[in-house]
């Protein structure tokens, strides 16, 4: 066994068989670092003596330990776009060269049982396995993580199928091979990344079209009910119409692009929601004389005298946290439909409400408003898709879009006491659970909608709760971004900064959570906060249902 020691500081000891030596470009082995973790080192077949490379491979090993440490510190393998990319860790010289660098081990959901690579050629060759919304989502992801390159001045330099990698069980995507990632304005074709990501984007919506040798895109191949607006970024992409290079689309554009035209069918169908919830009766750790002050959030503003504010407060104390594990598990005290009643903190499969609910005929007649006081005379269907935009948009213009929901009894078994009983007097019925992230997977808003029998319970809890502190639940996605929150360190949770506003209306209680991914603590970045938290109460309920058409 061989040790090598990084520009990190570091030490790895590397195994003294080639792991993979096929590759004309270096001889790859596996590694371990001081922590015991498995890497891989890349030993290059001609060391890289230029001293401006040296420099910016360091620059780009410095950026991907940072960003490697906090995908590895959250777990699982669907953190940020930035977080996709098969980043250098460390780099290792000998006297004035560069030999060799060590890479993060591709996760384990992009390799198929046998070991090797998902690679995106594999996604191409069985169009009929995989839903148009499964491609569309792998699209979108990719454009996401081609942007983070572009945002930081970055070619990759080799973006073939070979070089994406795919997950089956989720939309996401994985760019390995980075040996050749540099600065657009060192390499001689600056705008080769957009051609490549045009081509794979080509393929993947389009795994039927295949144009003529050589030619990836010919509009006359095309189906005819391909979007105008995916068309004309084809067009410029492939020089259709006298296009040049410079005006290839940028990877932000086709992110855009493909959001607007697929963002409802990308979603796919909802994965269930993963709450954390404070244990009932927390004791006090080691150093504590009790349990922490309570924080109050603030009511959000209303639209009209009808609607009354809730005030919501979360409690920073102990929280339990309830990792997803298969399709995901909940803490519940009650028994819903696809799930088994839990205690104590013993976790229950949960099966994600997925029923599509279709729009009400649109008639002359205008919709009475005050139906929806009523169970008796509210038609409203109480699930994710009539209560729950797909996306929205906030008021600084940032988009969201809904990457998880849940139907489910309304009290959760670690609800402060108060909150329980004020939902069971006024005879809460059921609750939908949302989570929205924005688009560059920085910031995720947890959404409780609560049903009671009419707008008189509904308002009953708001003076029952008023001035007493509470605790409500905070909802995750099982899987992909946003799974993180609820799995992480608990001091480092609730130090983080966060916004949570509640409202009340018709017959309906809502709350809205959000927080930033990393668990930022800044109170500058407050407003950000705000802002998807209050717009998203204003269009949860029976008027996203009810809205015309």
């Amino acid at each position: 066994m061989v040790v090598v020691t990084g520009l990190s500081g570091e030490s790895y000891d590397v195994d003294g068989e080639p792991f993979y030596a096929a590759g004309s470009r270096s001889v790859q082995y596996l590694c371990r670092d001081p922590r015991g973790q498995q890497r891989l080192y890349k030993l290059y077949r001609t060391p890289v003596t230029a001293p401006d490379a040296i420099e910016w491979a360091r620059q780009a090993m410095l950026f991907g330990r940072q960003t490697m440490a906090a995908a590895e510190a959250a777990g699982g393998s669907a953190g940020t776009a930035a977080e996709a990319v098969n980043w250098p860790i460390d780099l290792i010289q000998h006297d004035s060269s560069l030999i060799g660098t060590v890479l993060p081990l591709i996760p384990i959901d992009y390799l198929q049982p046998d070991g090797r690579p998902r690679t995106l050629d594999q996604l191409w060759a069985a169009p009929g396995q995989t839903a148009p919304y499964f491609r569309a989502g792998v699209a979108i992801r990719l454009s996401d993580i081609i942007r983070a390159l572009e945002d930081r001045q970055l070619v990759h330099g080799d973006l073939t199928p070979k070089n994406v990698l795919w997950q089956a069980a989720a939309p996401l995507a994985y760019v390995i091979d980075t040996a050749g990632l540099a600065p657009g304005d060192r390499v001689r074709d600056r705008y080769k990344d957009r051609y490549d990501l045009a081509t794979l984007v080509y393929r993947t919506l389009l795994p039927d079209t295949a144009g003529p040798p050589g030619v990836p895109w010919e509009a006359g191949v095309a189906p005819a009910s391909l979007d105008p607006r995916v068309r004309a970024l084809f067009d410029r992409a492939f020089g259709n119409g006298g296009f040049g290079p410079d005006a290839r689309p940028s990877a932000a554009e086709w992110g855009d692009v493909l959001r607007v035209v697929y963002g409802a069918a990308a979603s796919g169908p909802a994965v269930p929601t993963v709450g954390f919830v404070p244990p009932a009766t927390p004791a006090a750790p080691a150093g504590w004389s009790g349990p922490q002050p309570l924080v109050s959030y603030q009511p959000a503003p209303q639209p009209d005298s009808s609607n009354t504010a809730l005030k919501v407060i979360l409690g920073v104390l102990l929280v339990v946290l309830v990792i997803a594990i298969g399709v995901g598990v909940v803490v519940l005290s009650g028994k819903n439909d696809g799930e088994n009643k839990a205690s104590g903190t013993t976790t229950t499969t949960t099966t994600a409400t997925t029923t599509t609910t279709a729009p009400p005929t649109s008639t002359t007649v205008a919709f009475d408003k005050s139906t929806l006081n009523q169970q008796a005379t509210d038609k409203t269907p109480f699930t994710a898709d009539a209560m729950l935009p797909q996306s929205f948009t906030d008021s600084k213009g940032v988009v969201f879009t809904r990457r998880s929901t849940g139907v489910k009894d309304c009290v959760a078994a670690n609800m402060s006491q108060n909150v329980k009983t004020a939902l069971q007097t006024n005879k809460c019925q059921q609750m939908v659970t949302g989570t929205y992230i924005d688009q560059s997977d920085k910031i995720l808003t947890s959404l409780e909608v609560f049903a009671f029998p009419s707008n008189t319970e509904a308002e009953a809890i708001y003076n029952d709760l008023k001035g007493q502190n509470q605790t409500w639940a905070v909802w995750c996605p099982t899987q992909g971004v946003g799974a993180s929150v609820c799995q992480s360190n608990l001091d480092t949770l609730w130090a983080a900064t966060y916004s949570s506003w509640g409202r009340q209306q018709y017959r309906y209680l809502y709350e809205a959570y959000s927080l930033y991914i990393s668990l930022a603590v800044d109170t500058s970045l407050a407003p950000n906060l705000d802002a998807p938290s209050r717009t998203l109460l204003q269009l949860v309920g029976p008027d996203n249902y009810w809205k015309p058409r």
